[in-house]
């Protein structure tokens, strides 16, 4: 008898800060081009704080090919502060 394979989720949530949104057709722009990766399973772009939160199969693509996207598209995105995506080491306390 064959033991059953067990699949782990390989999703991951990150969030990127963005530079050179100007209104809401950047806002859609970036939220198209990182919706076109494979592998990106939800897109969320926020105008105000000036940040994409992304979820993902890490299986099929990293943050580098997210921020890449994101570059394509003509604007920049920086990793998160430490703590802000919701990973922390938990050294700092927060």
């Amino acid at each position: 008898m064959e033991a059953a394979t067990l699949k782990r989720s390989s999703q991951k949530t990150a969030t990127l800060r963005l530079v050179g949104l100007r209104g809401p057709s950047c806002a859609d722009t970036v939220d198209r081009a990182l919706a076109a990766v494979p592998g990106v399973s939800q897109v969320t772009v926020s105008l105000a704080d000036e940040k994409a939160t992304i979820t993902f199969d890490t299986a099929q693509v990293s943050v580098q090919r997210l921020q890449v996207a994101v570059q394509d598209a003509g604007y920049e995105a920086l990793k998160p502060v430490h703590g802000e995506d919701g990973n922390c080491c938990g050294g700092c306390g927060g």
